[in-house]
């Protein structure tokens, strides 16, 4: 009979093989078909987009697994074959000193009893006997139905027991003489020793007297020991510790001194550099401090590896960053190092991704070599990281962003490059999808980590458009966002066009350049009438972690009130740009026409104020404007007296319209309502 499959393997079977593709497409049309022809035209067109109707849980987020896979062509590949260059087959040991101090405790102090992994093998053993309690009466019970059953067992037995005799016979001498390598060894092994903490003090305090030390190989051991607990370490090792508090005594004192040791045996400064440390590669004193500072660092990464508390691993980044520049002569090492710091970095906790990065920023300044490594790893984290964005999420990943831009400032010409190359694969994706119209390509352009994708590199671009020539890639940019825009239309995609919006906004603010957004809002700010009933209910939105409404919530009076109030907020950043221009009231125009209709046609009565509010702002700034420019005498191809016009006003920022502003803005901040 045929084994069962697993239930990965089920899961996996239902979902691509092309039996099971063929009865979900069935399945599907009978139920399309008793829920009757839908409305709309094909995802490129408002409102329909879907063939299958999607079950929301959340009202803040739409997900499904198209969107929730990572885009291929977007990362950036990653080359790992040197990535275990200068690892050697030791078990990372140091020789020790024999008259390395040793202390025991007396016998009334019960020191066995304190180890804390006798206590932990006491409670494994309990339970280990309780499992074979019930095993043994599950399987009495057994025998005693099944008489057959009984007679096949007991064969069986007595084969196994003549075949472990004879092995126990055939490994006699082995063990005699693995025997007398133990005796001979039991008191020298370091492994052999308990760890008090009279002793642990007593290292301490002698290493940071002298550097040179023999206590220092002691304590770099038993380091090795206490950041491989539990994992790595054989049942020796395991017990070289006394309590919890000797535990805790060398991880602190290590990573607290270790650098300042090792800069003083190697007899460097605190601004050494990787060419400093390469030329020391030579000399003797390197030879000698080779293996400790190596052992050092890989029990660190250890450390890292195994710890879970966000707290303590901020800890020891903290402390560790002081030697990223040791991590030089160790290229493998620092390969190790960079991928355990990406994986903190995305955790998702506040102060453990700060610490990540910290350390990330000076791995990627003092170590030239890693800087195309961690760009790489940290823009393929960030895209892992969009795959799914909800409202639990959405500030680490802006912090991400911020992170990006701050790493890949370090070496602009290089990421440059890089942002090219990502910004044309967004275009070809966008080509792609503009050309077919399809719903899997549509579903790669409509996706978090695409959005997010264009987010960053318009980051990268205000943050160094005005000291770099980035204008080809502005342009790519400029075009890109352009594009998804006017192929996603309609209501239901406004979250995603204020996102684009805002963008743009954004991009105008640095490169000086005006592009006329309002057209690409009020397309969507056509809503169709609220019900009473509508208008009663309440449902929770949020634009930060939507780029698709669901249908169901189309006709809410909370999304409706969402979109007005967000649209008025990108409006009113884009009229503050112009605020002072002197083609203020040509700006204003069509956008005031428009608001005036939108003002005319919403049925809730909370909209109207907020509405108004803004067209009498944008009249009074557009009259003030008018009234500064018939008294000037220059013309509009003087750029120089364009540039200058207003300019005391502009420093002053006392300015209606600019104050007005500044209130719509503290209020947006103050209600959690933000668009991006």
């Amino acid at each position: 009979m045929a084994k069962k499959l697993g239930k990965k393997a089920r899961k996996f079977a239902r979902k691509n093989l092309q039996s099971a593709a063929k009865r979900n497409r069935k399945i599907r049309n009978q139920f399309n078909h008793r829920r009757g022809p839908r409305r709309g035209g094909s995802a490129g067109r408002e409102d329909g987009d879907e063939d299958v109707p999607q079950r929301v849980h959340d009202s803040t987020m739409v997900t499904n697994d198209e969107d929730a896979t990572l885009i291929h062509g977007l990362e950036f590949p990653e080359d790992d074959a040197e990535l275990d260059a200068d690892l050697s087959d030791s078990d990372g040991y140091l020789s020790e000193d024999p008259e390395c101090p040793y202390y025991s405790d007396s016998e009334d102090e019960k020191a066995d009893k304190d180890c804390i992994m006798e206590d932990g093998l006491d409670r494994q053993n309990d339970d280990m006997n309780r499992d074979i309690k019930k095993q043994k009466k599950k399987l009495k019970k057994l025998l005693d139905k099944d008489p057959e059953f009984a007679n096949f067992l007991e064969k069986w037995q007595s084969e196994l027991e003549s075949y472990r005799s004879n092995k126990e016979d055939s490994d006699e001498d082995g063990m005699d003489s693995m025997d007398d390598d133990d005796d001979s060894n039991d008191g020298n092994s370091p492994n052999a020793k308990v760890l008090k903490s009279k002793t642990i003090s007593e290292w301490c305090l002698l290493v940071s007297k002298d550097p040179k030390s023999p206590a220092l190989r002691n304590l770099l051991n038993a380091f090795r020991d206490a950041c491989r607990y539990g994992v790595h370490s054989d049942g020796l090792s395991m017990q070289r510790f006394q309590n919890a508090r000797v535990f805790y005594q060398i991880i602190t004192f290590v990573l607290s001194e270790s650098d300042n040791v090792f800069r003083a045996l190697l007899e460097i400064q605190d601004d050494a550099n990787k060419g400093k440390i390469m030329n020391l590669r030579n000399s003797k004193k390197w030879q000698t401090v080779d293996p400790l500072l190596k052992s050092y660092l890989r029990s660190s990464l250890d450390l890292l590896s195994q710890l879970t508390d966000n707290k303590i691993l901020a800890f020891v980044l903290t402390r560790l960053r002081a030697s990223v520049v040791l991590f030089s002569a160790y290229p493998s090492t620092s390969s190790r190092l960079v991928k355990i710091l990406f994986r903190l970095w995305a955790s998702g906790d506040q102060s453990l991704s700060l610490s990540a990065f910290l350390m990330i920023r000076e791995v990627s300044s003092l170590l030239p070599d890693c800087l195309d490594l961690c760009l790489t790893k940290s823009y393929n984290t960030y895209l892992a990281s969009t795959k799914l964005v909800n409202d639990r999420n959405t500030k680490h990943i802006y912090f991400l962003i911020y992170c990006l831009v701050e790493l890949y400032s370090l070496d602009v010409q290089k990421s440059y490059e890089r942002a090219v190359t990502s910004v044309e694969q967004l275009n070809a994706i966008l080509r792609q999808a503009s050309k077919t119209k399809e719903k899997e390509d549509l579903r790669k352009i409509d996706n978090w980590q695409y959005i997010s994708c264009v987010n960053l590199w318009v980051r990268f671009l205000c943050c160094h458009y005005k000291d770099y020539n980035l204008h080809p890639l502005f342009s790519e940019v400029l075009q890109v966002i352009r594009g998804v825009a006017h192929l996603f239309r309609g209501t239901r995609y406004l979250p995603l066009r204020l996102r684009l919006v805002q963008m743009l906004n954004e991009l105008s603010t640095c490169s000086q350049m005006f592009y006329p957004i309002p057209s690409l809002l009020f397309d969507c700010l056509e809503f169709r009438e609220v019900s009473q009933k509508e208008q009663t209910q309440r449902t929770k939105i949020n634009f930060s972690s939507l780029l698709k409404v669901p249908k169901n919530l189309l006709k809410s009076r909370d999304f409706q009130e969402c979109c007005v109030l967000s649209a008025i907020q990108v409006l009113s950043a884009h009229f503050a740009q112009w605020s002072y221009h002197v083609s203020f009231p040509e700006v204003a125009t069509i956008p005031l026409f428009l608001l005036k209709r939108l003002h005319e046609q919403t049925t809730i009565e909370s909209l109207h104020h907020p509405i108004k509010r803004l067209i009498d702002q944008v009249t009074e700034n557009k009259d003030f404007i008018q009234r500064k420019r018939e008294v000037v005498s220059f013309s509009p191809n003087g750029k120089a007296s364009v540039d200058s016009f207003l300019q005391e006003e502009k420093f002053s920022r006392n300015a209606s319209f600019t104050r007005f502003y500044a209130s719509v803005a503290e209020n947006c901040q103050t209600k959690g309502r933000k668009t991006l």
